[in-house]
């Protein structure tokens, strides 16, 4: 019976993404206009909607996180859009995670390139692991979505995973909310002065966790 999970897996999923293309969904999901006119309008069941759209986020490497984060900060404001949106990302997270625990590395190379799969063994192969995926998962422009696949082939726990790229992801998610809820209400000041304070708050944090994991 394992033998044929990843049999009907890896099928199922490929059908899911050429049915994501042929159907225009990734567009529909990638175009932050369409997408802020969905949630908007669809009452009780936006957030739920939120939460989905999160979750085909991290499963569907080309749907573009930013967009979808800022659109949730937009409707939802920027805490409630966090709220709904680290649900959504820690689920898919966790769904990316199972998948690649259950179809085995030949499947996930295939998905994520042969090349990035190394990289992210060389990094989470040390005595410091914790600390590197903690890191890549906090630094703006690394490949959270492909990285949260690749975890899955390694010894981490999920209990593990989820709570050092949850807290990693947290800092960024935020700003994007942030920054969607001041588009909403035109304070453009507001925006700038979010992104430098975020960028200071990272970079900061970046530099405490790599003196405490050194030698």
């Amino acid at each position: 019976m394992k033998k044929l999970i990843p049999i009907l897996l890896v099928p199922a999923f490929l059908l899911g993404v050429y049915f994501a293309y042929q159907s225009g969904l990734i567009g529909q999901l990638s175009d932050y206009d369409e997408l802020v006119e969905t949630m908007r309008s669809s009452g009780v069941r936006g957030p739920l909607i939120c939460i989905a759209v999160q979750i085909a986020q991290v499963i569907v490497f080309p749907i573009p996180g930013e967009v979808t984060q800022i659109a949730a900060g937009y409707v939802f404001g920027a805490w409630a859009g966090f709220f709904y949106s680290w649900i959504g990302i820690m689920l898919g997270s966790a769904l990316a995670y199972t998948f690649a625990r259950m179809v085995g590395r030949p499947v996930v190379q295939k998905i994520i390139g042969g090349k990035r799969l190394e990289k992210i063994d060389n990094v989470l192969d040390t005595g410091k692991g914790k600390s590197a995926l903690f890191l890549l998962f906090l630094l703006p422009g690394m490949p959270k979505d492909s990285l949260s696949f690749g975890v899955g082939l390694t010894d981490f726990r999920m209990g593990e995973f989820i709570i050092l790229s949850g807290l990693g992801r947290a800092p960024a998610l935020l700003v994007s909310t942030m920054i969607g809820s001041q588009v909403q209400e035109r304070d453009y000041t507001s925006i700038a002065i979010t992104v430098i304070v975020a960028g200071l708050a990272i970079g900061a944090a970046y530099l405490y966790e790599k003196r405490r994991s050194s030698p």
